[in-house]
């Protein structure tokens, strides 16, 4: 079994180590969730009551600042957004571990400059600032390990070599690892270690945690005889936790003898690799708990905003350029490519609808890709170190072809439109004869405008080309073409569901039925039409999954609404005529039938030749069907065979082959 060593029950601490516990949130008096508020008889909260929170239990939190080494300028962008970050974020003192210029040279003013570019920046923050020695910061281009100019120079800019610092919840130590019996080298030389042991023995009074900080991880160098020299006196002396750079790879060891090692990453180090590989630009945080509870976090660099960061007038000009109706609009369509080659075109009219330059690009759809963001320093415009994964998490890989097979061809420049200004290009598109139907093939219209300071901000719009849609009568409806129900005005609530589909077929010799639509859906949840109160479940956003078409255009136009009811048995269609209004008329001309699947449904609905518009012929009669998904929620999504403003049409002839 594992036993606490002594100066864990000394300070009665629970120190975090290498697991979940490590970032858990503090665990005092366990509170309750929801709060213990007062209820009435039924065990309802009364509305009104004030609520005191206890006091909560003191705490300090501290920053350290990983190795800015790299010999490179592009490191310091990292360290003044850092900067940035804790001067928001106010902890009571930030640390670091070491190595804060690239140092090795011969040229001392060479090094004076990287100083005083170091020292520029965190002179910045409106915290404490204690620093660490790395081998960077004290080790000169002569090779000469008795060299201690730059050791000597360090002293006079930023401070001792080595040295503690008491906070008012604990105790930090700064080691120099660059100290071999008075040479500079790795190691800690005896009278060091002398003062180590009679100052952890003073700390250890003052019934704090203790932290170690220092640059290079002497425990992995051999000279050092770590085990035999550090190691004892640490457990001695009850040290709580060791913190160390100079790897520039985070990353958490086992504990020894109960006390947790950390390794921290770079904060404008060199890396090359990806963050899972242990390298990234950040800052490293430790909550010192009343009770003595270590919990150290880390945080990207450059990850914290003003409150100033997004202006109402500025986001109101991205709402009002994506909110317009009419600021990317289609007008004709391509032909349907199903059983003969398709060639065309379509008009996309563009809009300005801001009080300045709006610049337009347009591409093909592509797997979406991080959002880089910028923002301007100094006059400049550069990008930040994080990017927003939006463009991936509102992606609809189940509509969204990126593999179409159609061709497009794309205008190549920038249209750029002054304030009110109008622009439309024609997008071609081809395509070799199909058998199965495409879906849409995926346009994205990017606008770009400068805001209030000078930021440029890209509003995207997801487009589907407009195909004009020609269905195939089928002889029978399982030997039908299936079609796509798809999604021609892209939204972030449409449901991540693969598109439905509709067969449509002659009725059979002899029978009433003139015409027949199957549509199959894959559905998480059929949901049946609820009905709270007095609401009437409406045509455009039912209450539930819904099945809408219309048959015919202009003023003969029929108009059916499909909606589930609730029963014993399960939900149970009913189809209704949608008349002026809106209003809800009986539909004896039509029948439906609904079949229910694992994941999926179908329904089949037969139609007399009452259910046509007055003298109306299959051939070439217009068609559009939508399907609703509901899945038990106050919102509906709807897809539909064809854009809303060109409905399919019938075909009876065959089929040329493809």
């Amino acid at each position: 079994m594992h036993m606490n060593p002594p100066h864990l029950l000394r300070h009665g601490l629970a120190i975090a180590l290498a697991s979940a516990a490590a970032f858990a949130p503090f665990a005092g008096a366990a509170p309750t969730t929801p709060p213990s508020f007062a209820r009435d008889q039924e065990g309802a909260a009364i509305d009104g009551q004030s609520v005191v929170q206890a006091p909560s239990p003191k705490r300090q939190i501290v920053a350290i600042l990983p190795d800015r080494t790299t010999g490179r300028d592009w490191g310091l962008r990292y360290l003044r957004d850092a900067v940035e970050d804790l001067n928001r974020e106010v902890p009571d003192a930030v640390f670091c571990v070491g190595d804060l210029v690239q140092g090795y040279s011969r040229d001392r003013t060479h090094v004076l400059r990287e100083r005083d570019d170091y020292l520029g920046i965190v002179r910045r923050l409106s915290m404490p600032f204690y620093p660490t020695p790395g081998n960077h910061d004290v080790v000169s281009g002569a090779r000469d390990a008795k060299d201690r100019r730059f050791a000597d120079e360090y002293r006079k800019l930023f401070g001792p070599l080595y040295y503690s610092v008491e906070l008012e919840l604990a105790s930090f130590v700064i080691l120099n690892t660059e100290d071999g019996e008075g040479r500079i080298e790795p190691g800690f030389s005896d009278a060091q270690l002398g003062w180590l042991d009679g100052e952890l023995a003073r700390l250890a009074n003052r019934g704090r945690p203790i932290i170690l900080l220092f640059h290079r991880p002497l425990w992995d160098h051999r000279p050092t005889r770590w085990d035999e020299r550090v190691q004892p006196m640490l457990v001695k002396h009850g040290v709580d936790y060791v913190i160390a750079g100079h790897y520039h790879a985070m990353q958490m060891l086992p504990p020894k003898d109960g006390i947790p090692f950390l390794l921290l990453g770079t904060c404008g180090g060199a890396i090359d690799q990806h963050p899972l590989a242990g390298q990234l630009q950040h800052t490293s945080f430790v909550v010192i708990e009343e009770s003595g509870e270590i919990r150290p976090y880390h945080q990207i660099a450059g990850s914290t905003l003003p409150a100033d960061w997004m202006l109402k007038s500025d986001q109101d000009l991205a709402y009002r350029l994506k909110s317009a109706n009419n600021a990317a609009e289609w007008r004709g369509a391509v032909p349907d490519p199903v059983g003969r080659p398709s060639e065309g075109g379509a008009e996309l009219t563009l809009r300005n609808p801001l009080d300045r330059e709006l610049r337009w690009t347009i591409r093909r759809a592509a797997a979406p890709e991080p959002w880089r963001v910028s923002d301007m320093r100094d006059g400049t415009e550069i990008e930040l170190s994080w990017t927003s994964r939006t463009p991936i998490d509102t992606f609809n890989a189940h509509t969204t072809d990126i593999d179409s097979p159609f061709e497009l061809a794309l205008p190549g420049e920038e249209i750029v439109l002054a304030p009110g200004a109008t622009a439309t290009v024609r997008i071609d598109a081809r395509c070799d004869a199909l058998a199965t139907p495409p879906s849409p093939p995926p346009i994205e219209a990017v606008a770009r405008f400068k805001d209030s300071r000078g930021r440029t901000v890209p509003v995207l719009f997801r487009l589907r080309l407009p195909i004009a849609r020609s269905l195939l009568l089928g002889a029978s409806a399982d030997a039908a073409v299936a079609y796509p129900i798809a999604v021609w005005k892209p939204s972030e609530y449409d449901t991540p569901e693969a598109n439905a589909t509709l067969r449509v077929a002659r009725g059979a010799a002899g029978s009433d039925t003139t015409l027949t639509l199957l549509v199959e859906a894959p559905d998480r949840t059929l949901s049946a039409e609820v009905r709270p109160g007095s609401g009437r479940p409406s045509a455009d956003d039912p209450l539930g999954d819904a099945v809408r078409f219309q048959l015919g255009s202009g003023p003969e136009r029929r108009d059916y609404l499909v909606t589930l009811q609730g029963s014993e048995s399960g939900p149970t269609p009913l189809i209704r005529r949608v008349a002026a209004k809106g209003a809800l008329e009986a539909a004896p001309e039509a029948a439906v039938t609904l079949w229910r699947s694992e994941g999926r449904w179908q329904m089949r609905i037969d139609l007399a030749r009452g259910a046509l518009p007055e003298g109306a012929t299959l051939d070439g009669l217009a068609i559009n069907l939508g399907v609703a998904d509901n899945d038990e929620t106050y919102h509906t999504q709807w897809r539909w065979l064809a854009p809303r403003e060109i409905p399919a049409l019938l075909r009876t002839g065959p089929a040329p082959a493809p």
